[in-house]
């Protein structure tokens, strides 16, 4: 059967890609699924399989020299790259908001000012990058470690963003930061739990519910906390809604007057909380996932998940 000869042409170059160690047994195993869909006469089904493992990639065994140098780039690369390149793209969401109104609305013939609904659409988008992001830049760690590993550093650099424009703004935001990111750390401890289970459906809804609760809480604080707000502040009753009205520039209530103080107060935090939230929880997500394969020798007994340099 010519159709065969090929597929076992096809299996012997793609076992002889792979570690010696592992070669025959994985030889042996192609070769047994190749003898059933022989004798099912599947001869299309067969050459796929065989073409298929020919072409994957095999896996990769680690330098033990460059293995721990590998390991902390990749914390490095979570851990101070990531947060960067967030605020670097929420930049770039303002400059392609501008570019947007501008054409859309260059006179605002409504009265309606499009600003912040096109800059949070751009940045959730973002969000959804970056959490793809997070889930391909993680490393395999234990919950604390790798929650602290995209908790903290998004915290320093909205404290030093804030230093930048003076003592005050950090003094105004930082509490506020404080208490978002203790909040997604607390938040991402269930979520990474629930992502080592196997749950990983529930751990998104975990840690997006999570992190919206921890910026609400986060925009509140920073609005009660600003003394120049005292005569048209808005009532406590509608500071549940000051998260959405400072990511949307609607009402929900509020006077015109109200909006603007809350937007002004608040500034981009809302959105920065957004997307360092959307990466913190894919890296989680993921980094918990690949853990808890990793530490079961029957979840993925070829190819282990790749771990970095923090601390299990």
């Amino acid at each position: 059967m010519v159709s065969l000869r090929i597929a076992r042409v096809l299996l012997a170059a793609a076992a002889r890609r792979w570690p010696g160690d592992l070669r025959e047994e994985l030889h042996q195993e192609w070769s047994a699924e190749l003898h059933v869909l022989a004798e099912q006469r599947r001869h299309a089904r067969m050459l796929r399989y065989a073409a298929s493992l020919a072409v994957a990639r095999p896996v990769r065994r680690a330098d033990p020299v460059a293995a721990p140098l590998t390991g902390a780039a990749r914390v490095a690369r979570l851990v101070l790259v990531a947060p960067v390149l967030a605020v670097l793209l929420l930049i770039a969401c303002l400059i392609a908001m501008n570019l947007v109104v501008g054409l859309i609305a260059p006179e605002d013939p409504l009265g309606i000012d499009p600003q912040l609904p096109v800059l949070t659409l751009f940045a959730l988008c973002t969000a959804v990058l970056l959490a793809r992001l997070g889930r391909k830049w993680t490393v395999a760690a234990a919950p604390v470690p790798l929650v602290l590993a995209v908790t903290v550093p998004g915290f320093a650099f909205g404290v030093m963003a804030q230093a930048v424009v003076g003592m005050e703004k950090v003094t105004q935001h930082a509490p506020s930061y404080a208490v978002f990111f203790l909040g997604l750390g607390a938040a991402l401890i269930f979520v990474a739990r629930l992502a080592a289970a196997g749950r990983r459906r529930a751990a998104w809804s975990v840690g997006i519910l999570g992190a919206t609760l921890a910026a609400d809480v986060a925009v509140i604080l920073t609005v009660l906390g600003d003394n120049a707000m005292a005569e048209e502040s808005p009532h406590p009753l509608s500071a549940p809604v000051w998260l959405f009205t400072a990511l949307t520039d609607s009402g929900f209530g509020l006077s015109p007057m109200q909006v603007f103080l809350i937007g002004d107060v608040v500034e981009l935090d809302a959105l920065l909380y957004l997307v360092l939230a959307a990466l913190a929880l894919g890296a989680v997500i993921a980094g918990s996932a690949a853990r808890s394969t990793a530490l079961d020798p029957a979840a993925s007994p070829i190819a282990p998940a790749p771990s970095g340099g923090l601390s299990r």
